[in-house]
């Protein structure tokens, strides 16, 4: 009886809720804490992942893009929790939204590979964090593909991210925005002033 009632509560989560986002979420950032020192916010850090049938698109030739989205979240929140920031959100009450991510496609990764995917900070202004994400096959050492994510930082204070970033190790003055995050900017804002027009 004991393991009917188990049984049907593991079909119900299944059902409602991401099992296995949680269960990833919950082993990249205990396995980091085991088993990684801690990073400055100039560091760069990588995590693993292995290309399965989840990922692939219908004909299983390689990983769809929705899957890398998600996988850079893990990536998120193992630098998040390496350096501090997670932390210090927390005492702050500042919490981070996804704004937009920026991919470009080079190669796929194919069914059953392995790969890494690094990321580093590489721009702040007083309202989000721009991350820089490369995934990486280990078989051969290639980029398959560049990810840029925004994250939103929301909390009482204008200044947010100063507030978030302020005392952490690694912590530059604000960095010069990239020529590419400028344009990729600029096309967000025309798009925006396009929707508003509508």
């Amino acid at each position: 009886m004991v393991c009917i009632c188990i049984l049907v509560i593991v079909v119900i989560l299944c059902m409602f809720c991401d099992i296995s986002y949680v269960i990833r979420t919950c082993f990249t950032v205990i396995s980091g804490r085991l088993y990684q020192r801690k990073y400055s916010l100039s560091d760069v850090t990588v995590i693993y992942g292995l290309c399965t049938f989840q990922d692939c698109d219908i004909f299983f030739k390689g990983i769809r893009l929705a899957r890398l989205v998600r996988e850079i979240d893990f990536a998120r929140y193992h630098f998040y929790d390496r350096t501090g920031i997670y932390l210090r959100s927390k005492q702050l009450g500042i919490k981070s939204l996804q704004g937009s991510t920026l991919t470009v496609y080079v190669d796929s990764v194919p069914l059953f590979v392995p790969y890494k995917i690094t990321t580093k900070f590489v721009y702040w202004d007083e309202r989000s964090l721009f991350f820089e994400h490369e995934v990486v096959t280990l078989f051969d050492s290639k980029i398959r593909h560049l990810l840029v994510s925004r994250q939103y930082a929301i909390g009482k204070d204008k200044q947010t991210t100063a507030s978030l970033l302020q005392d952490l190790q690694g912590l530059k003055l604000t960095p010069k925005c990239p020529r590419y995050i400028q344009d990729w900017l600029k096309s967000m804002d025309i798009s925006s002033a396009k929707l508003r027009n509508e």
